[in-house]
């Protein structure tokens, strides 16, 4: 059945294991619910499974979540054990997928593709897709991947200067986090469209009543591959008078056992480290529930390229809280807050700055109160998902309209040419 010309059919590519996931994941859901919303149709296609058979989930290889249509190419959401089904796997999801989008288009179903991906191979395989098929393709562009500290390792380098340098150029447009990868996506693919997309939050989520907790304390959620952030708030922490006593959470995610060893180690030296309390691998309910009862959410900017070009998906849920954040005067805060009127910044990234943004909060909890109410008013008029729907749609459909006239140009010189 061919479909109503009236509904933009859009697939997302490149991420593996929707619904269930992080900053990647939630993003994808919110984009897909804003352009749903907006009157289109999502697919998002994973092509191999992710999650452990070992501890079953209650998700079929092809449905709807939250009214975003989904499919796992594999046949199969879980991701084998051994060596040689695993990469089986991979090759049927990979022919899957070129078949279910061929399908899709054969049926008018598929008028566009978000790309949120940065790996060169699986990259340069959507754009062979996109041409063959002729559909165009967005790039979800929220890391500037030379400037990543953290992808170690001789091939993920290069892998990642081939794709600067000669797959973002070759996307019919692309959806930077940051008006620095706004820049750099100028600056590499000139005249092609662009459209800021920044973090994204469902504020809904964050109706919540609170409640009156035991003993105040301050928030921290990130990851363990940015351990000398961990260790700057720790600095900073350390800093403070033991008067008034505030606790300070971290929740943390990923790392290898001994790295999490190694921590709780180290945290057992500080002079208040019986004052921290680490969480990780928490259902989302909990999180937020943490950050719902903070008397502060920290998120430091180191001054660094890489934080330049990202925006912290977390800075959205740290703003639908209402409590103030505490963070640094470096990229992306720099175009969105105001120092005491919708966040704590501190002008530096040194330690002792950032302390003295925290004992703003001890010294004056009414008015960081006061920053964390404006602080999401800030939020929901820049960051609410669904705003961004009918702009996206509008963008997605002129830029459908463009590359169809280019595909009809070079029909027609086919044509003359064998004329």
């Amino acid at each position: 059945m061919k479909k109503d010309k009236q509904n933009l059919q859009v697939v997302y590519l490149g991420e593996t294991g929707f619904p269930f996931g992080l900053a990647a994941i939630q993003k994808m859901t919110l984009v897909s619910k804003a352009l749903i919303k907006a009157g289109a149709k999502v697919t998002i296609v994973n092509r191999k499974g992710k999650f452990d058979p070992a501890k079953p989930l209650d998700l079929t290889p092809a449905g709807v979540h939250e009214g975003i249509h989904y499919v796992y190419t594999s046949g199969t959401i879980y991701k084998p054990k051994g060596f040689v089904s695993r990469n089986w796997q991979k090759i049927k999801g990979l022919y899957g997928e070129f078949q279910y989008l061929r399908r899709l288009k054969k049926n008018g179903e598929l008028d566009a593709g978000i790309i949120s991906s940065h790996r060169f191979g699986l990259v340069l395989l959507y754009l062979l897709y996109s041409t063959v098929l002729r559909f165009p393709v967005v790039l979800n562009y929220v890391e500037w991947t030379r400037t990543m500290e953290h992808r170690r390792g001789f091939w993920k380098k290069i892998s990642d200067v081939l794709y600067d340098k000669y797959l973002v150029k070759r996307m019919d447009g692309a959806l930077p986090i940051s008006e620095l990868l706004m820049a750099h996506y100028r600056e590499l693919a000139l005249g092609k469209p662009v459209l800021k997309l920044p973090i994204l939050c469902d504020f809904e989520l964050f109706n919540l009543p609170k409640r009156q907790i035991g003993e105040p304390y301050f928030l921290y959620c990130g990851s363990l591959s940015y351990r000398e952030v961990i260790n700057f708030i720790l600095e900073a922490y350390e800093q403070l008078p033991d008067q008034p006593e505030m606790k300070l959470k971290l929740v943390v995610s990923g790392g290898e056992k001994s790295e999490y060893e190694q921590f709780h180690q180290d945290l057992q030296r500080l002079h208040k480290g019986a004052h921290i309390e680490v969480f990780s691998n928490i259902p989302y309910a909990q999180l937020v529930d943490l950050y719902l009862h903070a008397s502060a959410l920290l998120i430091p900017m180191r001054p660094t390229l890489q934080d330049a070009a990202r925006f912290p998906h977390k800075i959205g849920e740290y703003l639908a809280a209402g409590n103030p954040i505490v963070t640094t005067n470096y990229g992306e805060i720099v175009h969105y807050f105001k120092n005491e009127e919708t966040a704590l910044i501190a002008d530096q990234y040194e330690p002792a700055e950032f302390a003295k943004r925290l004992q703003f909060v001890l010294d004056n909890p009414e008015k960081a109160r006061g920053i964390g109410k404006k602080g999401r008013a800030l939020g929901l008029k820049e960051f609410d998902y669904w705003q961004f729907g009918p702009k996206l749609k509008t963008f997605l459909e002129a830029l459908i309209g463009k590359t169809g006239s280019r595909q009809s140009k070079k029909v027609m010189d086919r044509e003359a040419v064998e004329l």
